[in-house]
């Protein structure tokens, strides 16, 4: 029952990011036709602030996911502590937040980008409803970790989808049917976000509740910090791990190449939500066990990812160039499909060492991950910079795949991950992927030969995972059983038809 629950789980947090994007594919065409250029970059600098300025909430809510997993059967007043004392604390940060946010981000908008003249009164009267987002995404970062550590990620999933169709289509329908100004259209999103908010703290409360203010711990306060300390620190590194390598091809090659590299790697990103999703997960699973049994539910993890996501990269490679010539262009797919092909190399390790980094840290040890990223921070950027200047764009993919092998091999010693397992979870898999890249070569643009060549890797892949991997072997043969069953139901629903 476990296994199928954490099955379900992970099927659970696939949905939000999947939805996020078909939101995202239909929406931002008509916001991009109704604001317009101008005021759509606006919008989007505003989440890019938001995002950055998350920072500030110093780790709180994944310290309190971890807490309250610990305290799962406990009695409810111990996870009410819990609980209050991380809202609080949110609030008072989300309210400091919002202040520089107003501060930095106002003067950000009106001096340091350019901002067309007749915008910026339009961006002067929103600016006060953009800062309260940013109060309320931390609040509702509470609410979320609290139904993640009781595992109820089906919920957790459904009211972040809410909020973000919300604020995503809200915006869109008062842009379409009322105002594109920036007065109007972002109010909007804040009241759809405060709308969502309210919605999952009352569902909160009837779970969690009754709350008393004298619930509120300063020792508990100061748990909380010194966890979400550590977090804070991956959370302002990880930034410039992701992006250094952008603005040091804007710097050293020029902005026409940034788009060479970066439509890649954020396609490329976007598979990760498998990594994530099941990094998601097993987080409140492995806080709430004994550090030998998380370690061994971590193990297993790092196997079925290491397969499962091989089926996607592996493809992914042999793809790349027949994708990018038709969806964009020829010449495009000639200097960009390369990029893609050595980033997919990166992002699978990369997607390994999630299970490493959230086996650390539901353990209780996130200074180990924090002090890591810092090691990588000094090193990362000089290989960078050689790469970058001596290769051009493949030499800034190339160095940010080197990160992340060793990024991963770091995280799985301090992960105590054997050397055993590790190597039995990528050996086949690397050689996979390796053969992908040779494939690739020899497949090129020819779409007629990719997509066969794509699909017998990925067929490759899981039949590595069903004879490697237990837990692949059982699922496989679940859905093997599932599809006979559903093939014989549906030729005894034919045969009366045909004898009709």
């Amino acid at each position: 029952m476990s296994e199928k629950r954490l099955r379900r789980n992970f099927a659970f947090n696939l949905i939000y990011p999947i939805v996020r994007l078909a939101v995202a594919i239909v929406t931002i065409p008509i916001y991009v036709r109704h604001v317009g250029d101008a005021r759509y970059g606006v919008i989007s600098i505003v989440w890019v602030l938001l995002g950055y300025f998350g920072f500030l909430d110093l780790g709180l809510s994944r310290a309190a996911t971890n807490a309250l997993a610990k305290l799962c059967d406990a009695p409810q007043a111990e996870r009410a502590r819990v609980l209050l004392t991380t809202t609080v604390l949110n609030i008072g940060f989300g309210l400091v937040g919002a202040a520089l946010l107003f501060v930095i981000g106002g003067y950000s908008l009106e001096h340091v980008l350019s901002v067309p003249e007749n915008l910026k009164p339009e961006v002067a009267r929103a600016l006060p409803w953009i800062t309260c987002l940013f109060p309320m995404a931390l609040i509702s970062g509470v609410g979320i970790g609290a139904l993640e550590s009781r595992e109820r990620f089906l919920l957790a999933n459904l009211f972040q989808m809410l909020g973000m169709s919300l604020s995503q289509i809200a915006p869109v329908i008062v842009a379409v049917f009322v105002s594109p100004s920036l007065t109007v259209v972002i109010p909007s999103a804040a009241v759809a976000q405060a709308t969502s908010i309210i919605v999952l703290v009352a569902y909160v409360y009837r779970l969690e509740g009754p709350f008393s203010l004298r619930a509120f711990d300063w020792n508990e306060a100061r748990t909380l910090l010194s966890y979400g300390g550590w977090v804070t620190v991956t959370a302002v590194i990880n930034p410039i791990l992701v992006s250094a390598d952008q603005l040091l091809i804007g710097s050293l090659i020029g902005v026409a190449a940034v788009a060479h590299y970066a439509i890649p790697m954020n396609l490329v990103f976007r598979t990760q939500m498998l990594p994530v999703a099941l990094g998601r997960t097993f987080f409140p699973r492995m806080s709430m066990l004994p550090r030998e049994a998380a370690r061994e539910l971590g193990a297993r993890a790092l196997q079925w990812l290491g397969y499962g996501y091989s089926a996607v990269c592996a493809p992914g490679i042999i793809l790349a160039p027949a994708f990018f010539r038709y969806w964009i262009g020829p010449e495009f797919a000639l200097i960009s499909a390369p990029v893609a092909q050595i980033i997919f190399l990166g992002a699978w390790i990369n997607g390994l060492a999630f299970v490493a980094y959230t086996l650390i840290q539901s353990q209780g040890r996130p200074d180990l991950t924090g002090k890591l990223h810092l090691a990588e921070v000094t090193p990362f950027l000089g290989i960078l910079w050689f790469l970058t200047s001596t290769f051009g764009i493949n030499g800034a993919a190339t160095a940010w795949t080197l990160r992340s092998v060793l990024d991963a091999l770091a995280m799985f010693w301090a992960a105590g991950i054997s050397r055993r397992i590790v190597v039995a979870a990528v050996a086949r898999p690397v050689a996979l992927l390796c053969g992908s890249e040779i494939a690739a070569r020899f497949v090129g643009f020819n779409l007629g030969l990719a997509i066969p060549t794509a699909v017998l890797a990925g067929l490759i892949a899981l039949g590595l995972a069903y004879a490697y991997s237990d837990d692949w072997r059982q699922f496989l043969s679940i859905q093997f059983v599932r599809a006979g069953s559903l093939a014989e139901s549906l030729i005894r629903r034919l045969k009366p038809a045909r004898s009709a």
